[in-house]
């Protein structure tokens, strides 16, 4: 499986056409900007392919991780979740997370800014802020649960990015 940054999208139109949705251009500069004297790093990134293709940016700070996750052929904000590690309290030993949700009046992406941000809390040991907005006219639930996967893909991504992050803080970069 490969998990590539493209710049660019496909998104299936009402009619069944494929177009064009651009992904924000020149990702990488504005997070460089936004991180520019800031301890954090900011790095694109995407996965899966198709309508059910995901983006966006996520911003390493000293103990923190904020995402930014766009999808489908109309990106937005349409939930926010919070996530913050602990404890296991069904298994000892292991790490958990607690989350907390704000979705948007008639919004639907609350399932999966809530599954990011606490895969990435439980599995990174730190707090977490997914931005969630995805969105696919006529979606099937065959569609929600292949976005779901890809999300899973995502949180892959991440994780893979924040490992390259904390080499990059090792070696004093």
């Amino acid at each position: 499986m490969s998990l590539r940054v493209r710049p660019v999208a496909r998104s299936g139109a009402a009619d069944g056409r494929q177009r064009r949705t651009q992904a924000p251009q020149g990702t990488r500069a504005v997070c460089e900007a936004a991180c520019r004297g800031v301890r954090g790093r900011c790095v694109p990134f995407a996965a899966g392919e198709g309508v059910h293709r995901l983006w966006g940016t996520a911003l390493f700070s000293h103990a923190s991780l904020g995402v930014n996750l766009l999808g489908g052929s109309r990106p937005h904000i349409g939930a926010v979740a919070v996530a913050t590690p602990r404890r296991s309290l069904a298994r000892p030993g292991r790490r958990s997370a607690t989350t907390s949700v704000l979705a948007l009046p008639g919004h639907k992406d609350d399932e999966l800014a809530r599954f990011m941000a606490t895969e990435l809390a439980r599995e990174l040991g730190m707090t977490v802020v997914v931005t969630a907005g995805v969105h696919l006219a006529g979606a099937r639930a065959s569609d929600i649960a292949a976005v779901l996967r890809t999300a899973g893909d995502a949180v892959k991504a991440i994780r893979a990015l924040a490992a390259s992050v904390r080499a990059e803080k090792r070696r004093g970069r």
